[in-house]
């Protein structure tokens, strides 16, 4: 969700995100994720944690009140499934309009043929890029998560081996969305892929500059995007 946040106030305010979006709120943002991720987590599983008959019956597995097992259930749901889920919907869903426009004021724009053309295509490849990484993010989101906020508020108790195994089944899913998100974007995001190039010591130099030069060529197209945009605006 701050990823997706600060790949927002990027894109549709980029003025704004210029100047008021300092580094050390992306840090705050890092540090609090990781905090509220435990503090939402914890606690739950010490008071539903017990020893039963020399069983260990972990996390979520102990509930002494059906009426607090559902609340939780009904605040994870929402916090953790529908809020994130319109939240990406309306980010990229916003993005996407945005590059939308800036595709419209290029091609109003008076550019000469070969340079207007390809400033349309490298245009509608981020357009597309961004559509992609919106629909893949959100797809696995909903894959990964539905299964367990169902799960927590549609079974009471967990007694069997059965019920056991389908719950270790469901709550393996979100740390596959976990450990898939980071991929998506390398395939995604020329950026991270530079960065990552630079990173891989065996990578030959060749490689990696190129990925950079790629990098540098869209950053270079956004630019000019953006400063087309304003001076229409002006």
């Amino acid at each position: 969700m701050a990823l997706t946040t600060e790949r927002y106030l990027k894109v549709v305010y980029p003025f704004w995100s210029k100047t008021n979006l300092k580094i050390w709120m992306i840090y705050a943002a890092i540090v609090f994720s990781w905090i509220a991720g435990i503090l939402s987590v914890a606690p739950v599983g010490f008071v539903t944690s017990v020893v039963v008959d020399g069983r260990c019956l972990g996390f979520e597995l102990y509930w002494t009140n059906v009426e607090i097992k559902v609340g939780f259930g009904v605040w994870s749901c929402l916090s953790f499934f529908l809020i994130p889920l319109i939240m990406f919907v309306y980010c990229y869903g916003s993005i996407v309009m945005v590059m939308r426009k800036q595709g419209r004021v290029m091609a109003g724009h008076n550019v000469e043929g070969s340079a207007q053309n390809a400033s349309q295509a490298q245009s509608k490849r981020i357009k597309w890029s961004i559509i992609k990484t919106m629909t893949i993010v959100t797809a696995f989101f909903i894959i990964c998560w539905f299964p367990l906020n169902v799960y927590i508020v549609a079974v009471d108790k967990i007694n069997t081996i059965e019920l056991a195994i389908s719950y270790t089944f469901v709550l393996t899913l979100p740390y596959i969305n976990f450990a898939v998100n980071p991929f998506i974007y390398t395939a995604k995001h020329d950026g991270v892929r530079s960065i990552l190039a630079r990173m891989i010591p065996c990578r030959r130099s060749k490689d990696a500059a190129t990925v950079s030069g790629n990098a540098a060529e869209a950053a270079n197209n956004t630019g000019r995007n953006r400063r087309i945009q304003t001076t229409k605006h002006l």
